[in-house]
């Protein structure tokens, strides 16, 4: 017989800072979401029938009741990618560049939602949010941050311009929560468990292979930089390699086009020097052929360039390591007639550069000021987000 949790030793739990703070700030920011949703819904702005720029392919859209301000507003644009995967499989060639994790968990939630795809992809994403949040205090706990750093650093990062992804059935939040698991478990010298992370955040994006130059560095760092003494545990750090592998070895094995060739083909990124989508950007500015998205998307990818310079000089070298890596690769493509689209979002994953800036932000004007800044664009990416306006 399973005994119940006491109320008492419930409230305790809830009670730490390492729970309570991430999860007000969780909910905080994805009631104000859900109300966005709702308002816009509301006042009969929200689009409900496809059109060849609102693609639903197979999916039917989710446009009455309840359901169709609570699921059907965040049904867009790569959400109804995964769920697609998530339903059918990758029967759609496109559908192979996505990875397979994610729509892999909704698959396995989607009995417990009823059989809605939708719905557990929610779930899925919204609980790797909360999640994360709760392990990214840890380690911010682990690398000694101040409690007022550590609640700037989940603020900054869920409020952050395109953060309302991160509640959204996107791989962000999941990606993230593994990323901070793979970096948290090094941290702690629990190599298998920061392989297990490391491997599982490969197969859900690609830019999870840089976990394997941070394993390789911590692994190195704890054995005082000897090879030697290293031993079997460098092969730990090979993990995140041994997923990305394995997703292009099925899909060559499947008979699938080269990931490069539907890039470019279907997708329109195109591969480039890391300056080149951030020059692009500026000229379609001056020339005044640049969408709205991309002067949102300009400053968000400067930031991070900046807070880089930060994280090498204030963070432990792992840290570093990453964030440059994921940020090259980050900008290594571009987007053909939107430079830069998704760099915002991408930014996410870069969660070093929150850490940064929650010390950057101590003073309490410019704490301020980047809250407002970041809320402010927060709702207008969202809005936009609901109402059918690509933002990343």
């Amino acid at each position: 017989m399973i005994q119940p949790i006491p109320v008492r030793n419930f409230r305790k739990f809830i009670s730490q800072p390492a729970i309570s703070q991430p999860l007000i700030i969780f909910l905080v920011a994805r009631l104000l979401l859900s109300a966005l949703g709702l308002a816009l819904w509301a006042i009969g702005v929200v689009p409900t029938t496809p059109s060849p720029i609102r693609p639903y392919h197979e999916m039917e859209p989710v446009v009455e009741g309840a359901a169709a301000w609570l699921l059907g507003v965040w049904q867009r644009f790569d959400v109804i990618h995964y769920t697609r995967i998530a339903a059918f499989g990758y029967h759609d060639v496109q559908l192979t560049v996505f990875y397979p994790l994610f729509p892999l968990l909704i698959r396995l939630a989607a009995p417990l939602a009823g059989g809605d795809a939708l719905l557990a992809a929610l779930v899925v994403s919204n609980l790797a949010c909360l999640l994360a949040l709760i392990v990214f205090y840890q380690l911010l706990a682990d690398e000694q941050f101040e409690a007022g750093d550590s609640r700037r650093a989940l603020m900054y990062l869920l409020m952050f311009p395109a953060g309302f992804f991160l509640l959204v059935p996107y791989t962000e939040s999941l990606f993230l929560l593994l990323s901070l698991l793979c970096f948290r478990e090094a941290r702690r010298g629990r190599w298998a468990w920061a392989a297990l992370a490391g491997l599982a955040a490969s197969l859900t994006r690609f830019q999870g292979v840089a976990l394997t130059a941070m394993l390789g560095l911590e692994i190195l760092r704890q054995a005082q930089w000897k090879p030697l003494k290293a031993g079997w545990r460098l092969a730990f750090a090979l993990a995140p390699v041994v997923g990305v592998a394995a997703f292009w070895g099925w899909r060559a094995w499947a008979g699938f086009p080269p990931l490069t060739e539907l890039q470019s083909g279907i997708w329109r990124r195109a591969p480039a020097l890391p300056w080149e989508g951030i020059i692009l950007n500026v000229q379609r500015i001056i020339a005044g052929q640049a969408r709205l998205i991309e002067y949102i998307d300009l400053p968000a990818t400067l930031l991070m360039l900046g807070l880089g310079v930060v994280v090498l000089r204030r963070l432990p070298p792992g840290y570093g390591l990453y964030f440059w890596i994921v940020l090259l690769f980050n900008l290594s493509q571009y987007r053909v007639g939107d430079p830069l689209s998704g760099q915002a979002r991408f930014a996410l994953t870069l969660f070093p550069a929150f850490m940064a800036l929650a010390r950057v932000g101590r003073p309490a004007w410019l704490n301020r000021v980047i809250l407002y800044l970041f809320t402010g664009l927060w709702f207008f990416t969202a809005g936009a987000f609901v109402l059918w306006g690509f933002v990343g």
